[in-house]
């Protein structure tokens, strides 16, 4: 072999072991790395090396200048654009192969899946295993041309898929994507395929370019700033072009992966957010698209991203209700609230964590594990609707969706400062929200402002000939209205209102009286600023009130068992099942007692005792108020500050103990509402409940609105504030 051989096999040789480190990721995308450092660490002289980076130049993987190389590095448009053009080989590819995709090529795709599922798999495997999966359905299409323009994107965007597939929380919605479109390739539904595949793509794209900290794609639009935005602000944004849907969806979508995320050890691991939507990205750059051809905006919620309570059903995304036996669970139809959001122009952003089919007032799930507070991690977020109101604080969406039976919405409100509404029963419809008791049961919104919380009860409220609780909504006429009539409040209407303070509301002891001490600074507030307080009203025997009117023992259990078997696909058919197989949450103690209510209440006589109690108490708590000439109950939302984890595993509480106000207007089916009273010494946030007259929400949003106006009471998180940067 001559000189000149030798050194071109060692030129080849130095080639292809550096643009293998290049494409594996070892060698990141903008690193400048000396020529003889290269070439010492392939064991050659500089001249061969030379020769081989003059070849990696010509392939645009390196910037090549005297004395060194530097990896090239792709900014977000240029990801994007490598990106839309290996979706268009790749949707060409599938629709060619598809045809001619045989036995053997499935089972070495399902073969290729399963290995992906590996729990111990490594990045750089899942990376290979990745472009192995779709090769094997490319290469059915039978084109030697297109196979090479396919292989020479993907070498491109290797370096990039190496920082893609080093985030561990991506690979799971990503293997989920890849069962998804293998069922749709061994179904043969071709224009399903091509949907998704589409999909997958662009949702690779964004992740990327979210892991790389830009996710904006210029750097003045990473600069801009989502934190505590409103939705007014966000559509005044939009129609000046600040920004879009599909920037806000992404900035979301890139702090739930840096502060919610458990899979990140970087994080503050918050763990509000069960599912992401695999099309949230998609469907907002949709609405973008309408609006860059129409100039108007699709609806009261166009492109505002919401995450909705793990309780509801969304079609397409995985709906656990909280447990981990329905963690696969994918319904066909979107709950009557979801669908009314999607129609009002709403992103549909995730789902959030829940616990144990709602039947509780902690954040423990078998799903999900626990969901921290973000005003301090060590506390708990309060249940049922954890995960939305963590997310709606910590700034992972603009708005949330919760549910209230027992007070699942107001509790962790209270605990999260911010604004939750529980309405009316009927006023909103609860069609494909799990149920814990059809009586008492109802969706709300959870917010950070008033006026996001009107503008979310203007969507949802109304008639829905799905549920016949929703009769009442047709008799309110204020249906519709709530965001208007909110929008003209100012501070001084806190002079029109009269409150009444239900003193047996607040408790005795240590924790209940640094909770007093906060909701009486708020009462006074209120007092000095105009508004009319009538104190010292008393209910008398308030804990019998709520034992003799409290029947989760007696009905959930055939709630649940009914929702359940309506769903012909579902995991498991009662709540039976599930207690016998032990899986359910232990601190989700509720959960475990529903076990020994009847087969049907009806026939019961203390659940019938029960109903007609409820039914007395709603009067006895209207006409305190209509003899004390108050429009409204006010006293804390919960008797205690948020309880720390290690409490509630010590066993401190249980479900039916915890001493929550809340219960007082969901036993007596009456709206009320949490706003924000102020904090604790320590900064534990405290809620103040607001109860009304039947169909009082109206009222309730204006003096919510004047105070949030007088008091300013939000106050964000500092720890997720700090994480936004």
């Amino acid at each position: 072999m001559t000189a000149e051989s030798t050194e071109r096999t060692m030129a080849e040789s130095v080639y292809q072991q550096v643009r293998r480190r290049i494409l594996d990721g070892r060698i990141k995308p903008g690193t400048r790395v000396s020529i003889r450092s290269l070439a010492q660490s392939a064991g050659v002289s500089t001249m061969p090396t030379r020769e081989a980076l003059k070849r990696l130049q010509f392939e645009g993987l390196v910037a090549f200048d005297r004395r060194a190389v530097t990896v090239a590095a792709l900014d977000a448009d240029e990801i994007r654009q490598l990106f839309a053009i290996r979706s268009t080989l790749e949707l060409l590819a599938t629709e060619w192969a598809l045809m001619r995709l045989d036995e053997d090529g499935i089972a070495a795709m399902r073969t290729v899946l399963d290995d992906m599922g590996d729990p111990g798999i490594t990045p750089d495997v899942w990376r290979e295993l990745n472009r192995t999966f779709h090769q094997t359905l490319y290469g059915h299409a039978q084109s030697r041309y297109l196979m090479e323009l396919i292989n020479n994107i993907w070498d491109r965007i290797q370096p990039y898929m190496a920082i893609y597939a080093s985030a561990s929380h991506n690979l799971d919605d990503a293997r989920q994507d890849h069962e998804h479109m293998f069922r749709l390739m061994v179904d043969r539904k071709l224009d399903e395929l091509l949907d998704a595949t589409r999909y997958h793509i662009e949702t690779t794209a964004e992740a990327i370019v979210g892991a790389l900290g830009t996710p904006h794609g210029t750097a003045t639009e990473a600069a801009a700033n989502y934190e505590e935005l409103s939705i007014d602000a966000f559509h005044s944004m939009i129609e000046s072009g600040e920004t879009t849907s599909a920037k806000l969806t992404g900035w979301y979508l890139a702090r739930i992966d840096d502060i919610d995320s458990a899979g990140n050890p970087d994080g503050l691991g918050i763990n509000s957010v069960v599912t992401v939507n695999p099309a949230a990205l998609r469907e907002a750059a949709r609405l973008d698209e309408q609006y860059a051809r129409t100039g108007e905006l699709v609806g009261p919620l166009h492109g505002v991203p919401v995450l909705v309570k793990d309780q509801g059903e969304t079609r397409g995304i995985p709906t656990s209700f909280g447990s981990e036996v329905f963690a696969e669970y994918v319904p066909d139809v979107d709950a009557a609230v979801v669908r009314r959001l999607r129609d009002a122009g709403a992103v549909i952003l995730g789902k959030t964590a829940l616990c144990d089919f709602a039947a509780g007032w902690f954040s423990f799930s078998s799903r999900t594990g626990h969901t921290k507070n973000p005003y301090d991690t060590e506390r708990d977020t309060g249940g049922s609707s954890a995960g939305t109101a963590a997310a709606v604080t910590a700034n992972l969406c603009l708005v949330g969706i919760g549910e209230d039976t027992g007070g699942s919405i107001r509790l962790p409100a209270s605990f999260t400062n911010l604004f939750g509404l529980r309405v009316t029963t009927g006023l909103i419809p609860r069609t494909g929200f799990s149920p814990l008791l059809h009586f008492q049961d109802t969706p709300g919104p959870m917010a950070r402002t008033v006026t996001d919380l009107a503008a979310v009860l203007d969507v949802i409220a109304g008639y829905d000939s799905s549920d016949p609780y929703t009769g009442i909504a047709a008799t309110s006429p204020d249906i519709g209205t709530y965001a208007a009539a909110v929008g003209e409040v100012n501070a001084d209407a806190l002079r029109s209102f009269r409150i009444g303070v239900l003193s047996d509301a607040f408790g005795t002891g240590t924790d209940q009286e640094r909770t007093n001490a906060v909701v009486r600074t708020a009462i006074g507030d209120l007092g000095r600023l105009g508004t009319a307080v009538k104190d010292g009203l008393r209910l008398g025997n308030l804990a019998a009130w709520i034992e003799e009117t409290s029947l989760y023992t007696r009905c959930s259990r055939k709630d649940i068992n009914e929702f359940l078997a309506q769903r012909p696909g579902a995991p498991a058919t009662s709540v039976d099942e599930i207690v016998a197989a032990g899986r359910f949450h232990p601190l989700t103690d509720l959960f475990g007692d529903l076990v020994s209510g009847p087969d049907d209440p009806d026939g019961d006589p203390a659940y019938l005792r029960g109903r007609l109690r409820q039914e007395e108490w709603r009067r006895v708590l209207v006409a305190m108020m209509a003899e004390a000439d108050v429009d409204f109950l006010v006293y804390p939302t919960v008797q205690v500050p948020a309880p720390t984890r290690a409490d509630l595993e010590a066993g401190r509480w249980t479900a039916l103990d915890f001493p929550t106000n809340t219960v007082i207007a969901s036993q007596t089916s009456l709206p009320a509402m949490s706003i924000p009273a102020g904090f604790t010494d320590s900064g534990l946030p405290v809620g103040l409940e607001v109860l009304g007259r039947p169909l009082s929400e109206l009222s309730l949003l204006r003096f919510a609105r004047a105070w949030e106006l007088a008091a300013s009471p939000r106050r964000p998180a500092p720890a997720t504030s700090a994480a936004a940067g």
